[in-house]
């Protein structure tokens, strides 16, 4: 059932409210302090997750500082859950030169003051305690919700503070300002450091943290704040596109936040190699100029390399990378590793190498579930202000389910075709835009239903055909009978031969079973979901 149009904005009105009420009073706080929160206004709740508008980056700062423990016991406090907020930097229309220098509590001159105890502060421009653009963002939340119980940013295993909204960027107001067929797209580009090669907008408030990236993501954050030092060094590994290279990024630009004196370099192999052949190229200049290189990377604090797999067989790059990784390392420097693959799994690497990045930190970054891509997609139509239905971005998340860059992808051809035909973005039309993408005539035959169904679970052919009754083999099996049955003309004798000679009437309990449970239970539905547009793809290798 949908919920009201504005209701997301209510409630965070009426969350925040109370909250600040609670804070005002708390005698726990300065009265210093307590001037950041006039620069608070509340914007949205998605689930456990309450979006708060800041004026500035240093109004953040405070929140997530000082501010961090009483603003989340308040939260508590009112709603009776572990709340989560997340930050939006909306700078007001007419800054000041002291907005990012001092709180609130010292520009009392540029605001309105609070009328009355617990109200939420008003500023001049913008009168409405609801944002202006919470109607733009969530005017289609009737179209599409997620199903009850279902937390996009679930909040188990998170840090004090997570964070998931969208960068600063120009008031979001202006969102409102477009013709009602523009969707502007891609304003989430990168935005690169010249100096330190870092993508200013991937932060972690721009990473959507879910079951398969939840533990990466933590475990980034505790380098980014240097509190992860025996995680040194941190390697990530996960397939293309799921989130690796945002991850270093964020390490990157969070530790620069935190500490500005710092001195971080993000560098890819390839661009780690073409620096290292340059500085050899010329005979008579290659000493001062590998001095220069070694000086580049072996005087930073926190070092960011991507794809360290391609530098797999370059001896030489491999025996400068060697000494340079040795050197950081005695220095208790910090060092971070993205691969496609495991450090074990490294081709062309010496043991000795090996040896060191195994010596911190290994973890994985998996393809995100159905609830963390619908998530992301919100989050890239947030970021680029596009008014898209759920309902539209929910099916894009249902049909693409392997990396991050196939949604971005999808999301961006729907919005373009979208604004090239000056019409809205729905279901309708993003199933017609991409239509070349799904392949829905496949034959599937029952040992593609079982090997997919296999792969999905982590489990084997001869497990889903065997007599092992474990519950995950039992769960595997039985999703497998189902959509066996659902996909295919073989009836149900046939279908229990398949299944290792299983008798019909089993076949029958499991599709039942499966059936039932996907009314019930949202992750069943999922499985079921994802399974069938997979083998529909053909994704059976």
């Amino acid at each position: 059932m949908a919920e009201p149009q504005t209701a997301p904005a209510i409630q965070a009105v009426q969350i925040w409210s109370d909250a600040l009420a609670i804070l005002q009073h708390s005698s726990a706080i300065t009265p210093r302090a307590k001037g950041w929160l006039e620069g608070v206004t509340p914007e949205a709740v998605f689930g456990t997750t309450i979006v708060l508008c800041v004026v500035n980056g240093s109004t953040q700062q405070a929140l997530q500082g000082e501010m961090n423990g009483p603003l989340l016991t308040a939260l508590k406090m009112v709603t009776g859950v572990d709340m989560f907020p997340a930050f939006k930097i909306v700078p007001p229309s007419e800054p000041t030169p002291t907005d990012s220098v001092e709180p609130p509590s010292v520009r009392r001159s540029q605001t309105t003051p609070q009328q009355g105890t617990g109200s939420a502060p008003v500023q001049t421009s913008s009168p409405s305690p609801v944002p202006h653009d919470v109607a733009a963002d969530h005017a289609t939340a009737t179209q599409g919700v997620l199903p009850a119980g279902t937390d996009p940013i679930a909040p188990s295993s998170r840090p004090a503070v997570d964070t998931m909204t969208m960068p600063s960027a120009a008031p979001a107001a202006a969102a409102t300002d477009e013709a009602p067929g523009a969707y502007p797209v891609n304003s989430h580009k990168a935005i690169l450091d010249p100096a330190t090669h870092l993508n200013k907008n991937a932060t972690f408030d721009t990473f959507v943290p879910g079951d398969s990236n939840r533990f990466a993501r933590t475990v980034a954050l505790a380098v980014a704040e240097g509190s992860g030092r025996d995680f040194n060094p941190l390697c990530i590994y996960g397939g293309s596109g799921l989130g690796k290279t945002h991850l270093l990024n964020a390490i990157g630009n969070y530790a620069l936040v935190k500490t500005p004196s710092v001195k971080v370099r993000y560098v890819t192999s390839e661009e780690f190699t073409n620096e290292f052949i340059e500085a050899l190229q010329t005979p008579n200049q290659s000493q001062g100029q590998i001095a220069d290189f070694n000086r580049r990377y072996r005087e930073v604090d926190v070092l960011l390399i991507d794809d360290i797999q391609f530098l797999g067989g370059k001896e030489a790059t491999l025996e400068q990378f060697f000494h340079t990784f040795n050197s950081l390392y005695q220095a208790n420097k910090r060092i971070v590793i993205a691969s496609d693959v495991a450090p074990k799994n490294l081709k062309g690497f010496e043991a000795r190498l090996i040896s060191r990045f195994e010596s911190g930190l290994t973890v994985d970054i998996k393809p995100p579930d159905l609830e963390t891509r619908i998530a992301i997609l919100r989050m890239m139509a947030s970021m680029s202000h596009s008014n898209i239905p759920y309902d539209a971005l929910d099916l894009i998340a249902e049909r693409f389910t392997e990396n991050i860059r196939e949604l971005e992808g999808a999301l961006t051809r729907v919005t373009a075709v979208a604004s090239l035909s000056n019409q809205p973005v729905s279901r309708a039309l993003a199933e017609q835009t991409l239509q070349d993408f799904f392949t829905t005539d496949v034959e599937v035959k029952p040992t593609d239903i079982i090997g997919q169904v296999a792969k999905y679970f982590h489990l084997t052919f001869d497990d889903l055909v065997g007599r092992a009754r474990t519950k995950n083999v039992a769960l595997a099996r039985q999703v497998a009978m189902y959509l066996a049955r659902e996909m295919t003309s073989m009836s149900l004798v046939d279908i229990g031969e398949v299944f290792g000679g299983r008798d019909h009437t089993t076949v029958m309990h499991a599709y039942t079973r499966i059936t039932g449970e996907m009314q019930e239970k949202q992750e069943i539905y999922n499985y079921v979901m994802e399974l069938t547009v997979r083998l529909k793809q053909g994704s059976t290798d």
